[in-house]
């Protein structure tokens, strides 16, 4: 497979940063650690009413051609700055895997969420990818789309699929899955197989359409690879203890790491992070991104050794911080293997660069 150069008009610099990133899947840096100026759950924090012609939030989600003009308007009031690339990636929310299996859903102004439809795990409903389903049309028709528009201006990426714990939790429920560990754990390990097994068709699918219009690999998370590439999570592993994460999560974890070249662990919070020993020995997964949270779970200081421990295992880190932080987290850390996320404004980012440089 061959790719065309990438000059973007957005992103002039696009093949230095995108050096940058590879280099920092294997703990080394080219002249300064990447940074991404981003602020996180930004998403969550908008209030994204629309006026326009439609009944219901639903509606306004699945309008391809609202969605495209959305982002390729955004485009202009944005200048991408560090390794922040300019990347459209069709989104029906985080719990579209689930919708592609047939699970109804509600959706507002900025996410969607979906109600437990697996009561009896002794007989489950279908859970088949249909491509005639809508939301499954909906998302290609984005992907086509897309990369109609797309060249020499922004990548397009895969939707935010989640096939693992996290889905079967939203099929079958958090609470009934809790009981489940303990009174009926091979019928819970045969539905998170089922649910599971569909997936990598799925991917290989939009993998093969985006890779014939000479596209990267890149989702959500803003970072292009050549070859494949996912975000692994397990939000669910906040629940449990960390014999039954080994026992009912890591299999499945293990299994999607294995589907791909590049994997990125969402790493959401202490709760998750009770795992980490056993997240940091999963195969092709070169990288965590440390999501510490709000509250008391700030400032970013308090998780230093956990950052350590990802490096010392030889694993990259993503760390979100603030603005304010950075020159005592610069000044106390190592950069090797290092990627910060930063919610710094235009007027401030050049210079964080130049502070980054002299890591």
């Amino acid at each position: 497979m061959t790719f065309p150069e990438y000059n973007f008009t957005y992103k002039s610099d696009f093949d230095e940063c995108f050096a940058r990133v590879n280099a920092w899947y294997e703990q080394k840096i080219v002249d300064r650690p990447p940074v991404r100026f981003h602020h996180h759950n930004i998403e969550y924090e908008r209030h994204r009413t629309v006026a326009g012609p439609w009944a219901t939030a639903e509606d306004r989600w699945l309008d391809v051609e609202f969605q495209l003009k959305t982002f390729v308007e955004s485009l202009e009031q944005t200048e991408f700055k560090g390794e922040t690339f300019p990347v459209y990636w069709p989104n029906l929310s985080a719990v579209v895997y689930n919708l592609f299996l047939g699970q109804s859903a509600v959706f507002d102004d900025v996410t969607a969420w979906t109600h437990p439809c697996i009561v009896d795990l002794e007989n489950l409903p279908d859970l088949k990818i249909h491509k005639d389903n809508i939301y499954f049309r909906a998302i290609e028709a984005m992907t086509d789309r897309a990369v109609e528009l797309a060249e020499g201006r922004f990548l397009v990426g895969y939707t935010d699929m989640y096939a693992g714990i996290d889905c079967t939790a939203g099929l079958r429920d958090i609470g009934r899955m809790c009981l489940d560990i303990v009174m009926a754990p091979e019928l819970l390990k045969a539905l998170i197989e089922q649910v599971w097994t569909e997936y990598p068709m799925v991917y290989e699918h939009f993998d093969r359409k985006l890779k014939a219009s000479g596209q990267l690999s890149v989702t959500w998370m803003n970072l292009p690879a050549r070859q494949t590439f996912n975000v692994l999570a397990c939000d669910f592993a906040t629940l449990v203890s960390p014999e039954h994460f080994d026992e009912f999560c890591l299999p499945i974890i293990r299994k999607e790491a294995e589907c791909f070249t590049h994997n990125v662990f969402h790493l959401d919070g202490p709760g998750v992070a009770r795992n980490i020993d056993s997240i940091l020995k999963l195969p092709n997964m070169p990288a965590i991104q440390w999501v510490q949270g709000y509250g008391d779970d700030a400032p970013i200081m308090q998780w230093l050794p956990l950052i350590e421990k990802i490096q010392a295992a030889g694993k990259s880190v993503i760390v979100d911080l603030q603005l304010d932080e950075l020159d005592e987290f610069i000044s106390k850390s190592d950069p090797t293997g290092i990627m910060l996320w930063i919610p710094a404004e235009p007027e401030d980012q050049q210079e964080v660069l130049d502070r980054v440089k002299r890591w």
